[in-house]
């Protein structure tokens, strides 16, 4: 990965276990990987560099953005994945990203495979499992949302950070599936303010393994059809 960028370094440090830190210009950024992010997770891997360079599909809309930044911390998260796990992924992706919104969280991704004696400490049954300061706070699939929710219900909120502009819209459009994202922009394309209320874009899309009835497209799956979705979506304001 460093030698594909000569703004990338990479420092070995003698030490017990597998580990390695991410940090920027010097100083540690609060991203912790105990694995070696290979399979689904090397794309977790790139997105947090791409995180800390302000870049990234995984970032959310500015409203949200801030509600990061108001938890209340500090917070130390620590996620045990497997290498193999198609959830994985989102979730250790969405946290990546909230440590660097927020300098207050730090978050660790865990190969259980490789920590078997933590898992069995810990009775993990299943991944991705969440821990927040110790405590567990989420099992299995999780979009940002969702878990920023569990965050700020369990840490709380900086009244001082939090937004309080209060937003008007034309449209709000209920649904984020390919239906709700079709009347969003449509309703944009014609000039409307317009918001969608919806737990994640692609809704129950997101959860096809293959899909081959789209017309002219032969062959996709949900997650992609769903960035393609998201996109779209965010070609209009």
């Amino acid at each position: 990965v460093a030698e594909c960028s000569d703004h990338i370094t990479c420092m070995v440090n003698e030490g017990s276990g597998l580990k390695f830190t991410i940090g920027k210009n010097g100083k540690p950024t609060g991203i912790t990987f105990r694995a070696i992010p290979n399979g689904h997770e090397f794309t977790s891997l790139l997105l947090a560099i791409l995180n800390l360079d302000g870049k990234g599909k995984n970032f959310p809309d500015e409203a949200v953005c801030n509600r990061v930044k108001a938890l209340k911390g500090p917070i130390h998260l620590v996620t045990y994945v497997s290498l193999t796990c198609t959830n994985c992924p989102d979730v250790v992706q969405a946290l990546n990203a909230m440590t660097t919104l927020n300098p207050s969280i730090t978050h660790e991704m865990v190969d259980g495979a490789l920590y078997q004696d933590e898992v069995d400490a810990l009775k993990i049954q299943g991944v991705p499992s969440v821990f927040a300061d110790g405590k567990l706070l989420h099992v299995g699939r999780g979009e940002f949302g969702e878990l920023l929710a569990k965050l700020e219900a369990q840490y709380g909120i900086d009244e001082t950070k939090a937004e309080t502009e209060v937003k008007e819209y034309d449209v709000i459009v209920a649904g984020g599936g390919p239906a709700g994202v079709s009347a969003a922009i449509y309703s944009a394309r014609k000039g409307l303010r317009v918001a969608i209320v919806a737990e994640r874009v692609g809704g129950q899309v997101k959860e096809t393994v293959g899909i081959e009835n789209l017309i002219s497209v032969p062959e996709t799956t949900g997650s992609e059809l769903a960035d393609n979705l998201k996109t779209h979506l965010l070609r209009y304001p």
